[in-house]
This record gives C-alpha cells, structure tokens and sequence, in this order.
C-alpha cells in the first residue's frame, strides 16, 4: 500500500500533498499529478482538451433558429469545470488567433415596412450570431450560432449572409461544474 498523504517536506517544498490511489506520495520522479497539493491555490486538473472547427447552418429557411453542433464525449459521469474559447477566419493569423470570444449569443430581429402606403412591403431581417454551449454528465457540445443576416418577405428573400465558420478551443476540468448542468 502506498504512502498517499504527507503533510511536510515533500522534495525541496512544504506543504499538504495527497497522491492519487496507488502512488507514493513521496516519490517525486513520477509524473502522475498528486489528487491535492496544497501549493496549487485553486488548481484545476485538466481532464481533455482540444479544438476544432464548426461550419454554420447550410442556406435555407429551414436552417434560421438552426445552430450547428459538435458533440464532445468526456465521460465523468457527472458535468464538469470547463472553459470554451471561439474565433472566426477574420481572428486569425497564420492559424493562430489574434483575438477570442466567450460563449455568447445575439439576435436581432426587426420588422421592416417599404414602399407606398397603399402597397407597403413587409419583411423581417434577422442577424444570428455567436457561439453557445451546454454541458452534461456526458457530453459537452458546442453550438454555431453564426448564421448572418437573413431577410423574409417583400419578395426579396435571402438567408445567411455573412455566416460564418467558428473555430473553438475547449478545456474539461475533473471538477465538477461550478454552475448548472442540461
């Protein structure tokens, strides 16, 4: 059975260590990371990470209110800490990002009334952007909101103008989450 707790000198630091099941807590050549040290104020353990990219809805009316998603599986069995980060092309530069984005989502829609007043025309142009998530005990999934300008009515229709891909960087803490769950 292993040492796995030590409250001392542990190499050349002091402090509160407690080592994950089946380590020594006092062998500091293993480069397993210790379930509790005492010198990491508020340190989170980094369960996955990654990034990708995430195409918007495909062109149709059908699409509008429809966000594309990636599913990304973690498998705690309970919602994690985590932390997403989003870009569009224009951020970045040589693949790096220049400039990220939290999870965030805007709509806005407006009723637009043309023409004469004995035939006016109506229509309504909405503009979707941004980037959502969702966590649950098995998945984090991240939602495209990026859609454009879209515009329906006075016989001039068109849907997502301006959309765009997003490019996401994600981290899954093993704490459990701060806030709620799906």
């Amino acid at each position: 059975m292993a040492n796995r707790v030590l409250l001392g000198k542990r190499g050349s630091d002091y402090g509160l260590f407690v080592s994950q099941k089946d380590t020594d807590v006092t062998n500091t050549s293993l480069t397993t990371p210790l379930s509790f040290d005492s010198r990491a104020v508020r340190g989170l353990m980094v369960s996955a990470k990654g990034e990708g990219s995430l195409a918007p809805a495909a062109s149709n009316a059908n699409s509008v209110d429809s966000p594309t998603s990636v599913t990304i599986s973690h498998g705690l069995g309970y919602a994690p800490a985590y932390a997403v980060r989003w870009c569009i092309a224009s951020d970045l530069s040589a693949g790096v990002a220049t400039k990220m984005r939290s999870p965030a989502y805007w709509r806005q829609e407006e009723a637009v009334t043309e023409g004469d007043e004995e035939e006016p025309e109506e229509s309504v142009e909405t503009d979707e952007y941004g980037c959502t998530t969702a966590i649950n005990s098995s998945n984090l999934i991240i939602y495209n909101h990026y859609f454009g300008a879209s515009k329906v009515g006075d016989g001039e229709e068109y849907y997502g103008t301006g959309k765009q891909t997003i490019y996401y960087a994600y981290i899954i803490f093993k704490a459990k989450s701060f806030g709620t769950e799906l």
